[in-house]
């Protein structure tokens, strides 16, 4: 799936449903924006640092607080756009 509009759209939609309408916790505003992509957080079995390419992930959408610009990630699976594609 690749990030248009319309999927940003759906993303923050999917949040007001989820209740994430709280304001930014670093500054109190509540002006919020879908980012042009998404992210991958890699995830690891051990604390040591070390990180295996290719290993699992979580596929994320982040959405940026447009005053102060703290980042927040959402787990596209959480939010039920992890399959997208598959279901076209």
């Amino acid at each position: 799936m690749k990030i248009n509009q319309e999927i940003k759209n759906e993303i923050a939609e999917k949040l007001n449903e989820k209740k994430a309408i709280l304001p930014c916790g670093r500054c109190g505003q509540s002006k919020f924006s879908v980012l042009d992509g998404f992210v991958n957080l890699p995830l690891s079995e051990e604390i040591n640092g070390n990180m295996v390419i290719g290993g699992p992930s979580i596929p994320c959408a982040v959405i940026a607080c447009n005053n102060c610009g703290n980042l927040s990630y959402h787990a596209l699976g959480a939010i039920g756009m992890l399959n997208k594609d598959k279901q076209e």
